[in-house]
C-alpha cells in the first residue's frame, strides 16, 4: 500500500451532501466535538466542528499527512507527515499548531498513551517504532520491529504497546515499561491498521490483501476468528459498549459491521469512495460513525445503528486521517 495516490479521472457523483445540517447532533452529555482530518493531498488538517458539520480551521502542516493521533488526556493532536519526516503538534484548546517535531525516518502510524504521556510513532521504512516523551519530545526508544509497521493500539492500562507489521504479516508486543518487545503474533495477509476494543478483550488486526480481520484475544495472544469483510480493510472503530466493531473497506466502498461477540460481520453498508478513517462519536440517539472518503474530499456521517448518511462536510485533498481523529466528547477507541 503507497504511502500517496492519486485520483482516477472518474467523476464520481453522489447524494450524501442532501442530507442537512439540521440532521447533525450534538455528542452525549452535550460535549463538542471537532475531528482533526489528515489531508494528504494537500498537506493540511481540517478541523470540522461536529454540531454543524462545518470546518472551523483548515491547518498547514508537513508534507503528505496521514497519521493522526488526537489525545484528550494530553490536550494535543499528533500528525505524522511521512514525506518530511516530521510529527505535528496542534493543540487542542486553540487549534492551532504549536510545534513540530524532527523524525528520523518516516512516520505513518501514531498513537499516544491513554495518559497523553508519551507518543508513538512508526516508522514505515526502517521498521522501527520510536517513542517520544511529550513534555518536551525527548526521544525515549526506537524499538526494532517488523517489516512496513503502520497501525499502532495501546492498551488501556497503557502497559502494552501493539504494532502492525504489514510486509511481515504479523504483530509486534511491545512492554512499554521495559521498551522492549515481549512477543509477536501471527496475523492475516498484510495487516495494516489495528484496533483494540473498549473492554480490551479483543485486538482486531486488518488484513488489507487478505480482506479479512484477525481477531485477537491480547490476553492470550491466540486468534479467535478470522471474519470476512470487504475488500481492502482500512480503518477500524467500536461502539461505546464494544460489542460492534466498524470497518472501512477501502476498495469495496462500504462499512462492515462485527458483531464481537458472535465473531462474524453482520451487515455492510455502502459508503462514499475510497473510506480511510473512521470514528465512533456516542450520542443519545444511537451513535455516529465519521467515515472519511479519501476519493471524495469529504467525511460523511452515518446512523450507526442503521449506516444511514445523516450529512457531510468538504474537507481537503485526499483526506485519509489513519487513527484517533476525535476530540473531546467521543466515545471511541479508534487506532492508526
Amino acid at each position: 500500500m503507497p504511502l500517496t495516490r492519486w485520483k482516477s479521472l472518474t467523476v464520481r457523483v453522489h447524494a450524501a451532501a442532501v442530507f442537512g445540517l439540521a440532521c447533525a447532533s450534538p455528542a452525549l452529555g452535550g460535549t463538542p466535538v471537532h475531528g482533526y482530518i489528515t489531508n494528504q493531498g494537500s498537506h493540511d488538517v481540517s478541523v470540522i466542528d461536529g454540531s454543524t458539520l462545518t470546518v472551523v480551521e483548515r491547518l498547514p502542516v508537513g508534507r503528505s499527512p496521514a497519521g493522526i493521533a488526537v489525545s484528550t488526556a494530553g490536550g494535543r493532536a499528533y500528525v505524522s507527515n511521512p514525506d518530511s519526516a516530521t510529527v505535528s503538534v496542534i493543540e487542542l484548546a486553540s487549534r492551532q499548531t504549536v510545534a513540530t517535531l524532527a523524525v528520523d525516518g518516516s512516520p505513518v502510524g501514531i498513537a499516544t498513551a491513554p495518559d497523553g504521556s508519551r507518543l508513538y510513532v512508526a516508522d514505515w521504512y526502517r521498521n522501527r517504532l520510536q517513542v517520544f516523551a511529550t513534555d518536551d519530545y525527548r526521544l525515549l526508544a526506537s524499538i526494532a520491529v517488523g517489516r512496513a509497521p503502520a497501525g499502532i493500539a495501546v492498551s488501556a492500562d497503557g502497559a502494552t504497546v501493539y504494532v502492525a507489521n504489514r510486509d511481515d504479516d504479523a504483530l509486534s508486543v511491545i512492554d512499554a515499561r521495559q521498551l522492549r518487545v515481549s512477543a509477536t503474533l501471527p496475523a492475516g495477509h498484510h495487516p495494516f491498521a489495528l484496533g483494540l476494543s473498549p473492554s480490551g478483550r479483543h485486538l482486531l488486526a486488518l488484513n488489507v490483501l487478505s480482506d479479512d480481520v484477525s481477531v485477537i484475544d491480547p490476553a492470550s495472544g491466540r486468534t479467535l476468528a478470522t471474519v470476512a469483510v470487504g475488500r481492502a480493510p482500512y480503518g477500524v472503530a467500536f461502539d461505546a459498549e464494544g460489542r460492534r466493531a466498524f470497518v472501512t473497506n477501502q476498495h469495496g466502498d462500504s462499512l462492515s459491521v462485527l458483531d464481537l461477540e458472535r465473531l462474524e460481520t453482520v451487515t455492510t453498508w455502502p459508503t462514499s469512495a475510497y473510506p480511510e478513517g473512521i470514528a465512533y462519536e456516542d450520542t443519545a440517539d444511537g451513535g455516529r460513525l465519521w467515515v472519511v472518503s479519501w476519493m471524495d474530499d469529504e467525511v460523511v456521517i452515518h446512523d450507526a445503528l442503521s449506516g444511514e448518511p445523516l450529512g457531510s462536510v468538504q474537507v481537503g485533498s485526499n483526506p485519509r486521517a489513519f487513527g484517533a481523529f476525535l476530540d473531546g466528547g467521543a466515545a471511541q477507541r479508534v487506532t492508526p
